[in-house]
């Protein structure tokens, strides 16, 4: 992971976010694997940070063909919610389980007690899509232009700012999680998914540039998987089965 703008570098708590975490549920594979759950199925909740797409199919997958109810899980998969952060809704206790950004990092390193318990992507695909007009060929021209953007995108303002777009020279809309503004012209830039959006677009027939962070240096993971050190303490058998029957 190279360093950003914005987002601090690695110190002890990044090995807390990611390391300890993942080496204290490997550690009980084989005896969560060989003991069938007796108990009733645990109702738990995995926040989205998106709405229902193809990139949570593992998730999907895994409660659809009962992989969670053999583990002994009851998962209930909720869709985000505009104006709503996923984090600040695992940290509300309104879901034991998310799926989050780089935001992490910054969230941890002010004392916020999440922890990364997997990753999806190995690079992120969080992009900026630009509806090319006149006026706006290239990423510095969002300057006093309409940008919407989803919550906790870490990553991207680190990579306006690199670029000599800070917040305060352009207007921030937040995000309908629908590429309708764009279509409409409402907004000029929206976030979105590389994966996603930029092929509703195309269908559209809208023609849009593509910024991505990792243009400027700007590289981290995508769609991991998260918790808060509390769940992890107090349910470490349930974060183990959680996470490998994700698909």
């Amino acid at each position: 992971m190279t360093g950003c703008q914005g987002i601090p570098r690695p110190r002890g708590w990044f090995r807390a976010l990611f390391v300890v975490p993942v080496l204290l549920l490997a550690g009980l594979a084989a005896s969560s694997a060989s003991s069938a759950p007796s108990a009733p199925p645990q109702s738990v909740t995995l926040q989205l940070k998106w709405k229902h797409q193809f990139q949570f199919a593992g998730y999907y997958a895994a409660a659809e063909k009962g992989y969670y109810r053999e583990a002994g899980l009851d998962v209930k998969i909720v869709e985000a919610q505009a104006g709503r952060d996923a984090v600040d809704v695992v940290l509300a206790g309104e879901a034991e389980y998310a799926v989050g950004t780089s935001d992490l990092l910054l969230r941890r390193a002010r004392g916020q007690k999440v922890v990364v318990l997997g990753v999806v992507f190995q690079h992120s695909a969080q992009v900026l899509l630009v509806r090319r007009g006149p006026g706006l060929e290239n990423v510095h021209e969002l300057a006093g232009k309409r940008v919407m953007l989803e919550p906790g995108e870490a990553e991207l303002l680190a990579y306006l700012r690199r670029e000599g777009v800070p917040p305060e020279r352009f207007t921030t809309v937040p995000h309908s999680f629908d590429v309708a503004a764009l279509i409409e012209g409402k907004v000029d830039a929206l976030s979105a998914y590389s994966t996603d959006e930029s092929y509703l677009l195309e269908r559209a027939g809208v023609d849009v540039m593509v910024f991505t962070p990792r243009a400027a240096g700007i590289d981290f993971y995508g769609d991991n998987l998260f918790t808060t050190e509390a769940e992890v303490e107090a349910h470490i058998d349930r974060n183990f089965d959680f996470r490998r029957q994700r698909g």
